[in-house]
C-alpha cells in the first residue's frame, strides 16, 4: 500500500522566485485515459438501443446500453474535477488576465475550431441520413443549420467545454474579488483541510461518500425548481440545469486542490474500493420518469452515489500506478485533447459506413474504435504536433518547438531503457515537463 501521506502536494505559491512544479501525473494520467476511452463510449452509441438515432445502423445489442450508461457514470464527472483542480493550480501561478487568456485559448479556441469544421461536417451528414437533401453549401444556408446553432445541439460531446468556461470564469471571479489574505479564503482552505482529516480513515471516507451522493442530488433537485431551468439560458448555450449538473465535482477538485491534507485523502487507497466500483458499474442506478417521486429520489442518489466511487476509485488507481509519469503518460496527455475533440466526427463517420456490413456486432464495434482512434492518432502526429496553427487551432498550445522534442507515438510506448533515456532527454530539453496544466 502507498504510503500517501508522504506524497508532496504542496501548492505553488505566487512570487517573484520560480519555484518548482509538482507535476500531477496521475491526475492527468487519469484525465487522458478516460479521453481515450470517450472514443469507445460513442463508439457504443452506434450500436446501443437507447441510440437509435445514430447513423441508420440496425445491428443492436443491450450489452452496449450498459457499457455507453457505465461510462457516463464517470468520464465527464472525472473531467470536472480535474478542471477544478487544475484551476487552483493555475491561478496560484498567474495574474487573473492571464489565466482567462489561458483557459481561452486552451479550451474556448479548440472548442471554437472544432464545432466550426467536424462537428457541422457531423451534423451535415446527420441531415443527410434524415432525409436532407443538398449540398453542403447548400446545408448552410437552410433553417435546419440555423436551428442546431440555436437549439445548442452544436455542441455535441463539446458540451463538458461549454460547461467548463463558466466554472473558469467562476474561479477567476472569486479569485480576484477576494483579498489574498480576506478571511473566506482561510475558511475556504480550513474547511478542505478539515475535510480531508474528517475522511482519512476508511469509515469515514464510506460516509463521505455518503454525503458527496446527497450533495449532488441536492443540487440537482435545487436546479430542478429554478423556472425554466431545463430552457436554454440564451439561444445555443445550455440550460441552467445541465450547467449546474456536474458543479459538485469542480469544486471538490478546487478543495483538493486548496488542501494536501485533502487530495491525500481523497487519494489513499482503500482496499474495498475496487469492489465498491464494481458493483456501482455493474448495477448502474439512474432514476427514470416513470417512478414514482420517493423512488426516483433514491435512484438519483444512488446514481450519484455509484459515480463519486467509480470517480475516485479511478483518481485513486492512478495515484497507486501511474503517479510516476514517462514517457508514455506525457504522449498521453498530448494526445488526449486531439482525441477528446475529433474523435466524435469519426466515429459517425465509419459507423455510417459499417451500417452496410454483415459483421458479428463485436467485431463492427472492435473496428469502429480502432479505427477512430487511429485516425486521431494519425492527425495528432502528422498534423497537429507539426503544425502551428493547426496545434493552436486544435490544441490551443503554441509550443512546437518543445512538443517535437518529446517522444511521438512509437518512441514513447518502446522498450523500457529507450523510454528512459527518450525521458531524460525530453526533461532536459524541457524542465517543466508537459502535464502540469499550461
Amino acid at each position: 500500500m502507498p504510503q500517501t501521506s508522504k506524497r508532496s502536494t504542496t501548492m505553488p505559491e505566487t512570487s517573484q522566485t520560480p519555484t518548482p512544479r509538482k507535476h500531477y501525473h496521475d491526475i492527468d494520467g487519469a484525465r487522458s485515459v478516460l479521453m481515450f476511452l470517450s472514443v469507445a463510449l460513442h463508439a457504443g452509441t452506434v450500436y446501443a438501443p437507447a441510440r437509435p438515432w445514430i447513423t441508420g445502423n440496425t445491428a443492436r445489442a443491450d450489452f452496449f446500453d450498459w457499457l455507453i450508461f457505465g461510462f457516463h457514470l464517470f468520464v465527464t464527472p472525472t473531467f470536472f474535477f480535474v478542471g477544478g483542480f487544475f484551476a487552483v493550480l493555475l491561478l496560484t501561478r498567474r495574474k487573473a488576465g492571464d489565466f482567462i487568456a489561458n483557459r481561452l485559448l486552451r479550451t474556448a479556441v479548440p472548442l471554437v475550431a472544432i464545432a466550426l469544421t467536424f462537428n457541422m461536417i457531423e451534423h451535415y451528414l446527420r441531415w443527410v441520413d434524415s432525409g436532407g437533401a443538398g449540398t453542403f453549401l447548400s446545408w448552410i444556408g437552410s433553417p435546419a443549420f440555423v436551428e442546431i446553432w440555436a437549439n445548442g445541439t452544436w455542441q455535441l460531446h463539446l458540451w463538458f467545454l461549454v460547461s467548463l468556461l463558466p466554472m473558469f470564469l467562476l474561479a477567476v471571479a472569486v479569485h480576484s474579488i477576494l483579498p489574498k489574505q480576506s478571511r473566506i479564503r482561510g475558511l475556504a482552505v480550513e474547511l478542505s483541510d478539515k475535510l480531508g482529516g474528517w475522511i482519512s480513515g476508511s469509515a469515514a471516507f464510506a460516509v463521505a461518500l455518503l454525503v458527496f451522493a446527497f450533495a449532488n442530488t441536492a443540487n440537482y433537485s435545487a436546479a430542478a425548481l429554478v423556472p425554466g431551468s431545463y430552457d436554454l439560458i440564451f439561444p445555443g448555450f445550455q440550460s441552467w440545469y445541465k450547467l449546474v449538473s456536474e458543479f459538485p465535482f469542480f469544486v471538490i477538485g478546487v478543495m483538493a486542490a486548496l488542501s494536501p491534507r485533502l487530495l491525500n485523502a481523497l487519494f489513499e487507497w482503500r482496499w474495498w474500493m475496487p469492489y465498491a466500483a464494481a458493483a456501482a458499474l455493474l448495477f448502474q442506478p439512474y432514476p427514470d420518469a416513470a417512478q414514482s417521486f420517493e423512488v426516483g429520489i433514491t435512484m438519483l442518489f444512488l446514481n450519484q452515489l455509484a459515480i463519486w466511487t467509480i470517480v475516485l476509485f479511478i483518481l485513486q488507481f492512478f495515484h497507486r500506478f501511474f503517479s510516476a509519469g514517462g514517457p508514455r503518460t506525457q504522449w498521453l496527455a498530448d494526445c488526449a485533447l486531439s482525441m477528446y475533440l475529433f474523435h466524435h466526427c469519426f466515429v459517425y463517420i465509419y459507423g455510417r459506413m459499417l451500417t452496410g456490413v454483415e459483421w458479428p456486432i463485436a467485431a463492427e464495434f472492435t473496428v469502429l474504435t480502432i479505427f477512430a482512434a487511429g485516425t486521431v492518432i494519425f492527425i495528432h502526429e502528422g498534423i497537429v504536433r507539426r503544425f502551428t496553427i493547426v496545434r493552436l487551432l486544435f490544441n490551443g498550445k503554441t509550443d512546437l518547438d518543445a512538443v517535437k522534442k518529446q517522444p511521438g507515438l512509437i518512441a514513447a510506448f518502446r522498450g523500457d531503457a529507450a523510454r528512459a533515456n527518450i525521458s531524460a532527454q525530453s526533461s532536459a530539453a524541457r524542465p517543466n515537463g508537459s502535464l502540469s496544466p499550461r
